[in-house]
């Protein structure tokens, strides 16, 4: 058994990309609202990359689980102590981490607008703008950011992320945990077509969606548009 500390070892962290909306409002009424795809982050007050912005996380303790690390450094660093995440990769480059030998167990998440809005003032979102193949933009009211202002290797974190989050938007249910509990096929469909960056005519999207929905018995009461039905999602549809 001790030839087991004859061997270096890496050191092991945990990352979390957490995705979620903000919803621009129309100077017009008569507009629908802008919505856009965000991503927390959380600035380095600390070398390496001090000033750089990260994905929240940190460095796994002896006697913790990875699940529970990556939920302790999400409270402790964006101040989010209510969220549901799912392993997304592992990260294990040897040069990842300038200081050492680092393996990162990277997590995703993903929240409802009004859920998130619960924590601003700890946080802070980014609206992510992205491509294909073109390089990724970060902004809000107050920074614009590109990727050479994003630490560590957390770039491409991120886009692993995305990738998940495209290619399983729709069919894994992941849309539902972007949206309220009530939405209307408007809504459902703005949101898609966010993630994916691919408009769709509504009649074949909702070909596509409604063995996923089901209606209930109310309506919008938006001023400037005809009353559009409310739906949620099929219990079956998980």
């Amino acid at each position: 058994m001790d030839d087991i500390f004859n061997y270096e070892h890496p050191f092991v962290c945990t990352d979390a990309v957490l995705f979620s909306l903000r919803t621009q409002e129309p100077d017009n009424y008569r507009k629908q609202p802008e919505i856009n795809l965000s991503i927390l982050l959380y600035k380095r007050t600390a070398d390496p990359y001090n000033g750089k912005w990260c994905l929240p996380g940190g460095f796994l303790n002896i006697d913790e689980m990875p699940e529970d690390n990556i939920l302790r450094k999400l409270s402790e660093k964006s101040y989010i102590d209510d969220c549901m995440l799912e392993q997304l990769h592992t990260f294990c480059d040897i040069d990842r981490d300038p200081r050492a030998r680092v393996i990162s167990i990277a997590y995703m998440g993903l929240m409802n607008e009004a859920d998130s809005r619960r924590f601003d003032g700890g946080p802070v979102w980014f609206t992510v703008r992205f491509g294909d193949n073109g390089p990724m933009e970060f902004r809000n009211a107050e920074t614009i950011l590109s990727e050479k202002d994003i630490g560590f290797d957390h770039c491409a974190i991120i886009r692993v992320a995305l990738e998940r989050l495209r290619s399983g938007i729709m069919s894994n249910g992941m849309v539902f945990r972007l949206l309220p509990e009530e939405f209307t096929l408007t809504q459902l469909q703005n949101v898609c077509e966010t993630v994916t960056c691919r408009k769709e005519p509504a009649a074949n999207f909702r070909r596509k969606i409604m063995d996923m929905v089901q209606e209930t018995d109310r309506c919008t009461g938006n001023k400037g548009h005809r009353p559009a039905k409310m739906f949620r999602k099929r219990k079956e549809a998980d």
